[in-house]
This record gives C-alpha cells, sequence and structure tokens, in this order.
C-alpha cells in the first residue's frame, strides 16, 4: 500500500508510515483546537516534496491565511506564486471581493456554490495534475448552500471526484458542543475514509491539545489520544 506523509512528526508514526493515498481525511474539533493548522502542514509536506497541491479555502481569505501560516516558518504564497499551489478562492466570493491569488478563472462567480465548485475543484486537479488537497471548511462551505440536502449532495459529489482523480486530502469540520460530537453535520464522517480529532483540554489547570485518529479505513492505527504542541515549525505530537 502506498503512503502519503502528512509531515505531522509523530502521526505518521501512529499511522503506520501515513495516510493511504487517495484517502479523504476529515480534520475535526472545537474552535482553536489546530484544524487548520493540521491540514495546512500536511499540504506544505506535499509541496516541500513536489507534488501538485490544491487549497479550496471557503471561510478565510488566502492573503490572511498565507499571513498566520509564515509565522509556522511556511511560505504558501512562494509556492503559489511558483505555479505549484492552486487555489480555489471562495472566501473572497462570499466578501465580495476579487481573489488576490493568481487563480482568478478558479475564483467561483457566485457566493451561493452549487455543483460548480466540484466542477472547478475537478479542473484544478486536472490542469495541474493535483496530488493532495486541502478543504477549508465545511461549515463555512455549509453556509453558502442552504439546505442540508444540498450540502450533503455536494459534499458526495466532492469527495467523488476526489477519488476519482486518486487525490490525498483533508477537509476539516467542526464538532458541535457535547461528548461523542464528530462534525457539526453528522454526514461528513460517514463520507470521509479517515478522521483526525482535534481538542483542547483542560488538565490540572492547564490547556492542552490532544489528536485522536478516530477512523483511517486499509491500515490499522493507534486509537489513543496524543498530546500535541503547535511549534515555530509546525505540529509536533509529544507521545
Amino acid at each position: 500500500m502506498e503512503r502519503v506523509k502528512t509531515g505531522i512528526e509523530g502521526l505518521d508514526r501512529i499511522l503506520g508510515g501515513g495516510v493511504p493515498r487517495g484517502s479523504s481525511v476529515l480534520v475535526t474539533g472545537g474552535t482553536g483546537t489546530g484544524k487548520t493548522t493540521v491540514s495546512m502542514q500536511f499540504l506544505m509536506e506535499g509541496l516541500l516534496n513536489g507534488e501538485g497541491c490544491l487549497l479550496v479555502t471557503c471561510e478565510e481569505e488566502p492573503h490572511r491565511l498565507y499571513m498566520e501560516m509564515k509565522q509556522l516558518g511556511w511560505d504558501f504564497e512562494k509556492f503559489e506564486k511558483e505555479g505549484k499551489l492552486v487555489v480555489i478562492d471562495a472566501a473572497s466570493t462570499k466578501a465580495g471581493m476579487p481573489t488576490t491569488t493568481t487563480y482568478r478563472d478558479f475564483q467561483p462567480k457566485s457566493a451561493n456554490i452549487d455543483m460548480n465548485l466540484v466542477v472547478l475543484i475537478g479542473r484544478a486537479i486536472r490542469e495541474y495534475n493535483v496530488k493532495r488537497v486541502v478543504l477549508d471548511s465545511v461549515p463555512a462551505l455549509a453556509l453558502r448552500v442552504g439546505k442540508p440536502e444540498a450540502l450533503r449532495e455536494l459534499l458526495f459529489r466532492v469527495y467523488s471526484m476526489l477519488e476519482r482523480f486518486e487525490c490525498t486530502s483533508f477537509v476539516v469540520t467542526e464538532t458541535l458542543e457535547g461528548e461523542g460530537s464528530l462534525s457539526r453535520y453528522g454526514v461528513e464522517e460517514f463520507l470521509s475514509s479517515g478522521v483526525i480529532k482535534v481538542s483542547l483540554q483542560k488538565e490540572g489547570g492547564k490547556w492542552i491539545r490532544k489528536m485522536q485518529v478516530v477512523k483511517m479505513r486499509g491500515t490499522r492505527h493507534d486509537l489513543n489520544e496524543h498530546v500535541f504542541e503547535i511549534t515555530e515549525g509546525g505540529i509536533k505530537l509529544k507521545d
């Protein structure tokens, strides 16, 4: 089985060497848990190894996201300008602004995103030989499609597109309040071949971040929670 390294120290070991190629992995957790950082580190690992990468951002405009990631030493803007990182900027569409990226042809024309997004993703994958995809995030996407039925249909088509082209993807969502929640809409985890849950917990008067591989089809993996830190070089598991 071919595996795709996440670039996250400790996570690849838990996964037996990495994520099975072609997997669609849901990265889920509450606010401030590190979901976007996990996904962007996965994307940066691909860029550093010469893989074509696609970022679909529905929540945060790319230039703001790039500024945040630079604090971890990752220059995504450089890879975008070199044509190695393709960006579908749905966040700027929502704000009624033109994208600041070089990929204006890939910016959705309407804030009410429909199946046109699937077409854009497929086109980007084909034209740029994309192997890794990050979609951030499902809740932001849901605000643009309206009814839950429309969201389920859109997600099904996106996942099918990614599987068809054997892309390995990280899709970001949020958990609901309460124990046992894996996603906000209750459908994301069933469409995904893997689920990585990140959390922020208070122990002994201190807040700590934890990561758990809840599900990963096609490979054995550790089911335990692992403490992790977000350092200047990215995420590192402590145990």
